[in-house]
């Protein structure tokens, strides 16, 4: 189940020492919710939830980019490629 907004237990469990949240961008939500495993959404993941429940505007701490030696491994964030799209 995807959630947009969180209460405070659910905040409160997220941040227990001994939670395991995965790193969730667009191709890793669906593996996600198929296992009721935690997850925290990246820009890319973020972008496709909003538009799904009709948010227009969102704002993030950052956006992922071009690593060193993209040009040659094509290491590019999601975060660039949703935005692009």
């Amino acid at each position: 189940v995807i959630h947009v907004g969180m209460d405070d237990e659910q905040m409160e469990a997220l941040a227990l020492p001994t939670a395991i949240v995965h790193k969730c961008s667009r191709r890793d939500l669906s593996y996600v919710i198929a296992t009721r495993k935690n997850g925290s959404t990246t820009v890319a993941a973020t972008m496709v939830i909003a538009h799904m429940v009709g948010i227009p505007v969102f704002v993030t701490g950052g956006v992922g980019g071009v690593h060193r030696g993209g040009a040659e491994t094509m290491d590019v964030s999601a975060d660039l490629l949703e935005m692009g799209g």
